[in-house]
């Protein structure tokens, strides 16, 4: 079988739609089409349930998909190791994320990384912090940065960051002035949040409810920087990690203010890898490069 097919059933998979991956691998939807069939006459299986919802992977597919992934994985390791033995740092880093760290800190570490490495290159998704989890246990990626959840097993902690909660607001907003927060003074006002699939604001309420108060949620989103841009257009308030609006403080374009510590706990972000898993040396120069890298720049 040809690398190419295992390219084009893996992106099918992936995004759940032969346009989409057409797109995505800029090759003919036909010749997607086409590929698919002949491994399905290969196997002498269906390997996607086509729906209204796109295209499904039977368990038959899962199975299939598995595989290709270790297949691709070692291909790759293959490719990496060769380039090293030319003394080059090369090949494909794969990784997963929650948005709030990818714009102030893993962004630039890629970027002045890839000055150093051209040959390098980066392949990353951003998700919630359990997907992230998932793509590392599933071996689909090197490293993975998330908050800490609870314990996973198969998964290897690299490094710590301490991550304090931050209220966000216009200039303009009534708390704005305030050098530091107790949720209650939270409570008056209508906050735009992430919604309960981010630690972020599954601590929020945590602490809602041991303190026996309640907040006036009006607009709840699953990404961070449209929350900003919501923030920003109604004159509401929200609650992000420091590392999510660390430019927007140094670029004094939202009021930036504490929460007291005793009210809403800080967390743990992690950088983190699957137990065992085997790194390039390109993946794993860039694990040690955020190590050292503060998580919060300095203003």
């Amino acid at each position: 079988m040809q690398i190419s097919m295992f390219k084009y059933f893996l992106t099918v998979a992936e995004t759940g739609s032969i346009r989409q991956a057409s797109l995505s691998l800029h090759v003919s939807a036909s010749a997607i089409s086409r590929q698919i069939q002949n491994l399905e006459h290969s196997f002498q299986t269906t390997l996607f349930d086509r729906c209204a919802d796109g295209m499904l992977l039977t368990e038959e597919g899962r199975v299939l998909a598995l595989h290709m992934q270790r297949t691709m994985r070692e291909m790759e390791l293959a490719r990496a190791k060769i380039a090293d033995i030319h003394g080059l740092t090369a090949g494909t880093v794969r990784y997963a994320t929650i948005e709030g760290v990818a714009r102030a800190w893993l962004f630039p570490a890629i970027a002045e990384f890839q000055k150093a490495h051209p040959l390098v290159e980066f392949k990353g998704r951003i998700s919630g912090a359990e997907a992230v989890y998932q793509a590392l246990e599933n071996d689909q990626v090197d490293f993975g940065i998330t908050m800490q959840d609870d314990f996973y097993p198969d998964i290897g902690i690299v490094e710590k960051f301490t991550t304090q909660f931050k209220a966000a607001m216009p200039h303009q907003h009534p708390l704005a002035k305030h050098s530091t927060l107790n949720l209650k003074d939270l409570t008056s006002y209508e906050l735009t949040m992430l919604d309960p699939t981010f630690h972020t604001r599954r601590a929020l309420d945590t602490s809602l409810l041991r303190l026996g108060l309640t907040a006036r949620i009006g607009f709840e989103l699953d990404h961070i920087e449209l929350i900003k841009v919501h923030v920003m257009q109604t004159g509401n308030l929200t609650i992000l990690p420091d590392y999510a609006v660390s430019h927007e403080e140094k670029h004094q374009t939202m009021a930036i203010v504490d929460i007291a510590e005793n009210e809403l706990p800080s967390a743990t972000t992690i950088l983190c890898v699957r137990r065992g898993r085997i790194l390039t040396k390109a993946a794993e120069a860039i694990i040690n490069s955020l190590r050292e890298r503060p998580i919060t720049p300095p203003l």
